[in-house]
């Protein structure tokens, strides 16, 4: 087995070596022997090329292959009344609980620093509730569904996870009003300019790659056109988009030998793009947000994206501790125990704790990173203290009426990118649900995720922050924006919040490579998960994926191997390419 080594300084790829050989029949016997030290539980698997594990790409085509040489039933009974803890009621929390207690686990309880269910999946409800549409998403706003190519449709595959939860959670709720999920037609652009200048312009009146609005900081020596134009020739054909969107799992694994084939002495850095000033992103990134930001179609959900993790309320409701902040989490290697710690109310020296059998950290590495924890490798609290995060500033803004629609050039939801004349605003969306309704609605006035224009807002007053974006919307609409606003607003910064400190995972280049294997791994009983361990990054998919993969993976811990082959066939199977060996 050959492979490349690499030198990472605290977060950073310093360089890589030529490929090395290995003698894997050594390395796997003396890694064998360090398993059998740490866990003397003999059905144990371990998720690594040893067992027949593809870290790199579909992952639950090892879980089908393996044998069910699992448990006895006496001990299956015992290892499913082990004391499991998720920190964290974000979406992986949650897949993580609903995957594990539908197998069986009977003893699982759900850890959340705050005060509801969801984490960064955030809808503010100016007025009323989900139904008296004045809302919008502080978090994620929508699901890619379909790709078009040519005459030929494809969906989106990694995100019908969403789709299958949603089914799921209304078969659970036995559609229960309250709590069922339904999914209407989120409008990304919509068919006409502006109605007044200003230099803004549609979305979909741009090349794609511009909407991002971090592409306009720095100072290439030569025009941003012809730059992406010279990436976009380097970048794989229309097929590969298309093996994206089928199975992103196994394009991730070609992606690698895509790099090899096509960037090898190329003029071209075969690993990342650094040229917008935003520091080095990896092609795989950049391979994921020109597909899902090309989607034809796109889905959100009627009365807010916040009913997919309110659907866990009824399921959850007697097993989740809320406003619990985690800050301290340390491993007995005496006991085989994690200790989990919150601080004291009435003592800032002293914690109060919790003791699991097993811990589930699903919390972003950007809050995760100020605990104290033991018991991790070096690479494990690399990625910790290192991954980079992008933080995002959203501030929402209700009206009396919905007179965006009523216009001589009327607009029915759609995102727009703010021109020139409107600096620091970055995107502005206008509501896909209720069209054509009467009554309040509420205007995305400014979504900005540049990193030199957030750290400036953080530092501006939030009413000052609020009437600059108000100025901007009566820029752009007239003096119709005084008379219809009606003082009510919600601003949301991702690094304000100290359960998030963020809004999603963007590693640079190299630790993607570096630190996903280390995900893999149970790290003395503590198994990771969220979107920042997963192949993609910044979509509830991927939250759901590292919930389904940690789950297997504690199955398997355990030595579940019928429960973990279940869970990846209900989940992952339509992705499954193998016939099972069981």
């Amino acid at each position: 087995m050959s492979v490349c080594l690499s030198l990472i300084n605290t977060g950073l790829l310093l360089g890589c070596s030529d490929r090395q050989h290995l003698n894997v029949d050594s390395i796997q016997w003396r890694r064998s022997e360090r398993l059998f030290q740490r866990d003397d539980n003999p059905n144990s698997i371990s998720m690594d090329n040893s067992t027949g594990f593809d870290v790199w790409g579909p992952w639950f085509d090892g879980v089908e292959l393996l044998k069910n040489t699992g448990c006895s039933p006496i001990d299956a009974e015992t290892a499913k009344q082990k004391n499991i803890a998720i920190v964290g009621a974000g979406m992986a929390g949650l897949m993580a609980y609903l995957c594990l207690t539908q197998q069986g686990m009977s003893n699982v309880k759900i850890i959340e620093g705050g005060d509801r269910l969801g984490g960064r999946v955030h809808t503010v409800y100016l007025s009323g509730g989900p139904f008296d549409y004045s809302y919008q998403e502080m978090g994620p706003m929508r699901l890619p569904l379909t790709l078009t190519v040519g005459n030929e449709t494809y969906n989106i595959s990694d995100h019908q996870l969403v789709f299958q939860l949603a089914e799921e959670m209304n078969r659970i709720n036995d559609d229960d009003e309250d709590y069922n999920i339904d999914f209407i037609t989120w409008y990304e652009s919509g068919g006409t300019s502006f109605p007044h200048g200003g230099g803004s312009r549609r979305v979909g009146d741009i090349p794609i790659q511009q909407t991002d609005s971090s592409l306009a900081s720095g100072s290439p020596d030569v025009p941003i056109e012809q730059i992406f134009d010279r990436v976009n020739k380097a970048l794989p054909c229309k097929d590969f988009c298309i093996e994206m969107a089928n199975n992103v799992f196994k394009t991730h694994r070609n992606e690698f030998a895509f790099n090899s084939e096509y960037f090898n002495n190329n003029t071209t850095n075969e690993t990342h793009f650094g040229y917008w000033g935003r520091g080095a992103s990896s092609f795989w990134d950049k391979l994921c947000e020109d597909l899902y930001l090309n989607t034809t179609t796109w889905r959100t959900i009627d009365g807010g994206m916040s009913r997919l993790p309110l659907s866990f309320g009824p399921l959850v409701k007697n097993k989740i501790t809320f406003n619990r902040p985690i800050s301290k989490v340390q491993y007995s290697a005496e006991n085989g125990v994690v200790t989990l710690g919150s601080p004291s109310p009435f003592d800032p020296y002293e914690t109060v704790n919790s003791t699991h059998d097993y811990v589930f950290l699903a919390a972003p590495f950007s809050a995760v990173r100020n605990w104290d924890i033991s018991g991790l490798s070096d690479v494990m609290k690399d990625a910790i203290a290192n991954v980079p995060y992008t933080s995002a500033c959203k501030i929402a803004l209700e009206f009396k009426t919905r007179f965006w629609e009523h216009l001589d050039k009327p607009i029915y939801g759609s995102c727009w990118v703010a021109g020139p004349d409107y600096p620091g605003i970055g995107t502005i969306c206008y509501p896909s649900y209720n069209i054509n309704g009467t009554g309040r609605g509420a205007i995305l006035g400014s979504y900005i995720s540049n990193p030199d224009w957030t750290e400036r807002w953080v530092a501006m007053d939030e009413k000052d922050h609020v009437r600059y974006v108000l100025k901007t919307m009566v820029g752009i609409h007239g003096d119709i924006v005084k008379e219809q606003y009606t003082g009510r607003y919600s601003r949301v910064y991702g690094a304000l919040d100290p359960l998030e400190g963020a809004s999603w995972a963007d590693p640079t280049v190299g630790q993607h490579r570096l630190y996903l294997p280390e995900y893999f791994k149970t790290h003395n009983n503590m198994i990771f998960i969220g979107e920042h361990t997963s192949y993609t990054h910044a979509w509830i998919a991927s939250a759901l994926e590292s919930g389904v993969r940690g789950s297997v993976q504690l199955f398997l811990e355990l030595g579940l191997v019928d429960e973990a082959k279940a869970t990846a066939e209900k989940w992952m199977g339509r992705w499954i390419d193998v016939v099972s060996s069981g």
